[in-house]
């Protein structure tokens, strides 16, 4: 008797099998044909926009800060309100201040950060999946992944550096 039912029921699954694509799915209120796909539910996709060229009149600011060597980028992409909106940050490998007194940054081809104010709220939110990183630095191109620095594993790769060591001879000094 079970083995009896344990065919019927594979018979069923075969039989129903084709079917499987055409399932019913109840869209805006109406039944409607579709397939599998339809009940997949899929996160909404953002893409990062291209970074806008040097001298842009969409770029709002740009400067260096010296504490983590890093060129900052700031733009109003609607360009006209003003308001920050999207901004990237190269690493640097070379920093000095021109004849006239103006820092000249020498920075890596294409930024390590970025950020995408996605809600308008003018403030850039990484918990609110706002701020992206690019380890390869090879510019938008789909291999971006949402960076949280408060998060510790997406610490920077390689060995941490170790604290400062007292001279051989001299005590340490208190800070």
């Amino acid at each position: 008797m079970l083995r009896f039912s344990m065919r019927w029921l594979q018979s069923i699954r075969l039989a129903l099998l084709p079917l499987l694509p055409w399932v019913l799915v109840i869209a805006n209120g109406e039944a409607s044909r579709g397939s599998t796909e339809d009940l997949v539910v899929r996160p909404p996709v953002f893409s990062l926009p291209q970074e806008p060229e040097e001298f842009d009149l969409r770029e709002v600011d740009a400067y260096y800060d010296w504490r983590n060597n890093l060129f900052f980028r700031r733009f109003s992409m609607s360009g006209s309100d003003g308001q920050t909106s999207f901004m990237t940050a190269r690493r640097t490998y070379k920093v000095s201040v021109n004849r006239y007194g103006y820092e000249v940054a020498v920075t890596f081809a294409n930024p390590l950060f970025y950020w995408l104010d996605r809600n308008g709220n003018g403030e850039f939110e990484p918990d609110q999946g706002e701020m992206w990183i690019d380890l390869e630095e090879d510019g938008v191109n789909g291999n971006e992944k949402p960076y949280d620095p408060i998060v510790a594993k997406d610490g920077p790769l390689g060995p941490i550096p170790s604290p400062p060591m007292a001279l051989p001879g001299r005590a340490p000094q208190a800070l």
